[in-house]
């Protein structure tokens, strides 16, 4: 999952991060309302995956033009996702132990699952959303490496495209990479933006600094409602690209403002973690029991969660972040050292 930068003028993707998990862990771990006319708990989850993906491929575009090489963006990534995932992976195939197969750990530890869903379990359901992450991750790379910044270009279009694809097959609610990649590649084009100088740029950052961000996020609300509007839907990913991009250029929003807040910042830094852990605690005492006594412990769940996400992200995740970066570091000093080593005449 990606951080926030800590541009000046990106504080309130902090608050849309946090604003992401919070909605992500209501729709796994509270009763929103009944379901009478909508599923609000679906539509919170779906509303939250919006802003993360739409986060994302923003974030991921400017890494991608910013970093010096693809193996440092390649080696973040890894030491940022994978050493969480897998502990609680290990934790968990541990103790399913006799349930466990070979496929089903391949799909789950090499982050495929979402495009094999007869091996999830409960506990694995919601590592759809990373496996589409990732699988992201891995396809911009490539386009960047193969045809530079044009690369990240065709992945927008690409995204538009599949869309429409989406759209014709009424894949809604598919969690495989192949449904979820346009709520990714759309959004890309939020860090095209930022970095260009065109004039097709310049009005789009002017016309994104004109968009109130309450009013983007009330629409993508409701056009993240369940049952759905198969119209709505669709749009969606173009809604939260709006979101984000009115956050990210119309700084002086009130809502700009709330979402750079210190309290949000502090969930934002810990989302990671606490997306990663929260349906692991459902299969302990913490949630167990008939719905009454299952709800009555959630404050004694979200107690849990929140100090295990605290632990994890400033020691355990922050050891591997330390890790990769001074592998970085030293694989830059020595070819640094490398290039600058005098011929040895003959």
């Amino acid at each position: 999952m990606n951080q926030p930068s800590s541009h000046p003028t990106w504080n309130s993707l902090d608050g849309a991060r946090a604003l992401s998990i919070v909605c992500v862990m209501a729709c796994h771990l509270l009763p929103l309302g009944p379901k009478t006319v909508f599923d609000l708990n679906i539509a919170a989850g779906q509303f939250g995956m919006a802003i993360f993906f739409s986060l994302s491929g923003f974030l991921i575009a400017h890494k991608l033009i910013t970093e010096r090489s693809l193996f440092e963006f390649a080696v973040s990534r890894f030491m940022r996702i994978f050493p969480l995932l897998w502990l609680f992976l290990l934790i968990d195939f541990a103790v399913r132990l006799p349930e466990i197969n070979i496929q089903t750990m391949a799909a789950h530890f090499l982050l495929v699952v979402n495009n094999f869903s007869d091996h999830y379990f409960r506990e694995t359901e919601h590592l759809w959303s990373l496996c589409t992450e990732v699988h992201f991750y891995a396809l911009a790379a490539l386009c960047v490496l193969m045809f530079k910044r044009a690369g990240l270009t065709l992945l927008v279009i690409t995204g538009c495209m599949l869309s429409i694809y989406r759209f014709h097959e009424q894949a809604l609610f598919n969690t495989s990479t192949l449904f979820r990649l346009d709520e990714l590649l759309i959004s890309l084009s939020l860090g095209l933006i930022w970095h260009s100088d065109s004039p097709a740029s310049r009005h789009c950052k002017k016309l994104l600094a004109t968009v109130n961000p309450f009013y983007a996020m009330v629409g993508l609300a409701v056009a993240s409602l369940a049952p759905p509007s198969p119209v709505l839907f669709i749009l969606r990913p173009y809604i939260a690209a709006l979101f984000v991009g009115s956050l990210i250029f119309n700084t002086q929003a009130t809502t700009s403002q709330i979402m750079a807040s210190p309290t949000l910042t502090w969930l934002s830094h810990h989302a990671y973690a606490l997306y990663i852990i929260h349906p692991f605690l459902l299969l302990t005492w913490l949630g167990s029991g008939d719905k009454i006594t299952m709800y009555l412990k959630r404050p004694l769940l979200f107690v849990a969660l929140f100090a295990l996400a605290y632990l994890s992200t400033r020691y355990y995740e922050q050891f591997f972040v330390r890790l990769g970066k001074q592998w970085i570091t030293h694989r830059r000093k020595a070819k640094t050292a490398m290039s600058t080593r005098p011929a040895v005449s003959n």
